[in-house]
């Protein structure tokens, strides 16, 4: 590989906000058969595309192109090269359907009142990671069967702070387009820049809107990284993990597997959510979420 598609596998941008005084991570759901599957030691990372919020794909894109637009980084034609890719919301949902994106969220704060209110719901749950012992243990299969690690897995804190995001936009494009590729020329290149544009923009969100104050989801993000190019470097085909389909929810998703023990604690926010988990939940510690009032008496 040449410098240039070596330097596009580089994520140190956002690796850097992975910082080690992260001791747990938590992930809110009220779908007990996720919770079940996620305590046997898989997590199931949706595809992009097929997000419940259908919009986040469109708008990471929409946010690039903004940010493109107002530097003077690419001349016109350049310009009109990442135009005719994501220019609008048609092309741009076309640019997603081509790439995949397989994500898993999860989120710093262990008992958030906005997070049990949004993902949790009255008879959902909380489940706790040791944050090292997950990462550490994390690995897919890819379609041949072979084992990846944790290296093949880019993981950090989500950037809510609007300047760092385009001081990060503006340094990744500088470095890649300093840097050349046998057989690319700039359409082909920025092709790729936007792809791994894309791949980096899952890791920074706006602070808020006008429904969602996504801040207060202190979001901790795991991505598998697929946008090397396959079709110039056949042998990564081999690295990309294996993907699935659930025709219940019409989702796609890639399967990720990490060591059950990393699951300190499992806290229901009732007692109802509680006795839902007996005989399915068995050597995982389980308890039930103190509201405000048991906290002060406690």
């Amino acid at each position: 590989m040449g410098k240039f598609v070596k330097r596009l596998n580089d994520y140190s941008c956002i690796e850097k906000n992975d910082t080690i005084d992260i001791t747990y991570l938590s992930h809110y759901t009220s779908n007990i058969k996720a919770l079940s599957n996620i305590c046997k030691g898989e997590f199931w990372a949706t595809d992009i595309k097929d997000f419940g919020d259908k919009c986040e794909g469109r708008l990471i894109l929409q946010r690039i192109n903004e940010i493109i637009s107002k530097l003077s980084i690419f001349s016109y034609d350049q310009k009109q090269y990442v135009y005719n890719l994501i220019g609008n919301d048609s092309k741009i949902e076309n640019f997603i359907s081509e790439h995949r994106t397989a994500v898993l969220s999860m989120c710093l704060d262990t008992d958030s009142d906005y997070l049990w209110d949004n993902y949790a719901t009255e008879n959902g749950y909380n489940i706790i990671f040791d944050k090292n012992v997950f990462v550490n243990s994390l690995f897919f299969l890819t379609a041949n069967g072979e084992r990846k690690g944790k290296s093949y897995v880019k993981h950090s804190k989500i950037i809510y702070d609007s300047k760092e995001q385009v001081e990060i936009i503006k340094k990744e494009i500088n470095d890649l387009m300093a840097l050349n590729e046998m057989g690319f020329d700039d359409a082909v290149k920025i092709e790729y820049i936007l792809r791994h544009l894309m791949y980096v923009g899952n890791f920074y969100k706006q602070e808020y809107d006008s429904e969602n104050q996504y801040k207060n989801e202190q979001e901790y993000r795991f991505l598998i990284n697929t946008v090397v190019p396959t079709e110039k470097y056949p042998e990564i085909e081999e690295m990309i993990p294996k993907y699935c389909y659930n025709d219940k929810n019409n989702c796609h998703y890639n399967i990720l597997r990490f060591d059950e023990k990393s699951i300190k604690t499992i806290v229901c926010n009732s007692r109802k959510a509680k006795e839902n988990l007996e005989n399915i939940i068995m050597d995982i510690p389980v308890k039930i979420r103190k509201i405000d009032s048991e906290k002060h008496l406690s």
